[in-house]
């Protein structure tokens, strides 16, 4: 899909680093995360900060004629509708056999594309089974319970993106690394490291 261009910061990115806002029928701007609803869309980066900054700046009303109701309630809501589609995707990359839960599969495996840490995981043992595992990629967005669910566990501090061959497996697993990079990307805390395009804090 071809690039846009963010209307609060003017830097043009692939959609998955954007968010689409589209005028909802209430007469307010609201977030597309789709990319699926009709009508002149306006894209943001995916950044809190970008959103609030748009909002303030009347970049929404000029692009779309609307603003947002409420800042405050917008950012709430794209989060969590950021998470939802993370943990959905990851759970049909489970069902399609890309995922694998628990440091001892992971060390058993070998090598993963990218690995996801519970945020209380232990940064020692992130980094070392960063190392070991040659990803690209690592998040920490997500609870030890969520990645449990995910997994069909209770809780659990790791869960590596397994290469595959499978059909389809390189497209799941791309747009689940294209959707964690997205709400990665929304929460300032994150900081992303030398990584190609990935983040760890």
């Amino acid at each position: 899909m071809a690039e846009r261009t963010c209307i609060s910061t003017g830097q043009t990115l692939p959609p998955h680093r954007l968010i689409r806002f589209v005028t909802a029928p209430n007469g307010y701007a609201v977030a597309d995360l789709a990319g699926r609803l009709p009508g002149r869309g306006a894209w943001v980066v995916a950044r809190e900060d970008a959103i609030r900054t748009a909002q303030k700046r009347g970049h929404f009303k000029r692009t779309l004629g609307a603003g947002l109701e409420s800042d405050d309630n917008a950012i709430g809501v794209i989060g969590g509708q950021l998470r939802a589609r993370v943990l959905s995707v990851a759970g049909m990359a489970r069902r399609a056999g890309i995922l694998l839960g628990g440091s001892g599969k992971l060390t058993a495996e070998g090598q993963c594309l990218g690995l996801l840490a519970a945020d209380d995981a232990s940064p020692r043992e992130t980094e070392k089974l960063r190392s070991k595992l040659a990803v690209l990629w690592i998040s920490r967005s997500f609870s030890a319970i969520e990645l449990g669910q995910i997994c069909g566990r209770d809780s659990l501090a790791f869960v590596g993106v397994r290469a595959s061959t499978a059909p389809g497996a390189q497209k799941l697993s791309d747009i689940l690394h294209q959707e964690i990079l997205r709400l990665d990307g929304f929460y300032s805390a994150v900081g992303c490291n030398d990584l190609p395009d990935g983040c760890i804090t």
